[in-house]
């Protein structure tokens, strides 16, 4: 049996940004739909309840596939006040072992 998996940090989240856009691509879109559409939050917490699921699912998934390159491209973000600019080579590192879109099968 597995460990369970933590819920993401905000550097590990940003780590995971361009991840979520696109392998979260439904849930993501219906959250910026519905917060473009309402003014209150809660007005959205379907929505937004599901987008932190599949976020939840995906850094599980991660942790699982590519932990080392995550962890040094997170940590890096997180040295350099989220500069995306700073962790490049990390971030290379971390897209060629767990790619943005999934490759297909």
């Amino acid at each position: 049996m597995s460990s369970p998996v933590r819920v993401p940090y905000s550097h590990e989240l940003y780590a995971m940004s361009r991840h979520i856009v696109f392998r979260a691509e439904k849930e993501h879109k219906a959250a910026v739909e519905c917060k473009g559409k309402h003014d209150w939050p809660e007005d959205c917490k379907p929505e937004s309840e599901a987008l932190v699921r599949a976020t939840n699912k995906l850094y599980k998934e991660i942790m699982e596939k590519a932990p080392t390159e995550f962890k040094e491209y997170a940590q890096c973000l997180d040295w350099y006040g989220l500069r995306f600019a700073r962790c490049r080579d990390k971030q290379a590192a971390f897209e060629a072992a767990f790619p943005i879109v999934e490759p297909k099968k």
